[in-house]
């Protein structure tokens, strides 16, 4: 019966690690939740001083238009600066799981998945804030 006792040794830090990641996933949707109700409402501010300059005209604004709104515009740079603590807290815990050997690939496939989602909606950001004049230019020159 040794392999019971492999088992019972390697189910502990399986434990664990579950643990963990299922405590990350909480965060994660805790502060998902936080961030698309801070961005709904820079969104729904930005709206309603669209439809209050337009005053009912046929114009519509460009959906590539930087935000110009200087209190929406700081909200979205504080936005951009959490999501990069955010991304580099991902990254950081990603490499930690990457060197050790016990974790389930599974884990680090929706790690890296969520890494990619954050990724994703920086850019987003980013592109909210800069435009699309901007946008291919996101990417730091050193990278090449």
């Amino acid at each position: 019966m040794p392999g019971n006792g492999t088992q019972s040794n390697g189910s502990a830090p399986a434990d664990r690690v579950l643990k963990n990641v299922q405590e990350l996933q909480s965060w994660y949707a805790a502060e998902f939740e936080r961030r698309f109700t801070a961005v709904s409402e820079i969104l729904h501010n930005q709206l309603q001083s669209q439809i209050k300059a337009g005053a009912g005209g046929s114009a519509r604004p460009s959906p590539t238009a930087p935000i110009t709104d200087a209190a929406s515009r700081e909200k979205l740079l504080e936005e951009i600066k959490r999501t990069e603590e955010v991304l580099n807290k991902c990254a950081a815990e990603l490499e930690r799981m990457v060197a050790d050997d016990a974790v389930n690939l599974g884990l680090l496939l929706q790690m890296r998945n969520q890494q990619l989602e954050v990724k994703a909606y920086l850019r987003g950001l980013r592109y909210s804030v800069d435009g699309a004049s901007s946008a291919p230019h996101a990417k730091p020159a050193s990278s090449t």
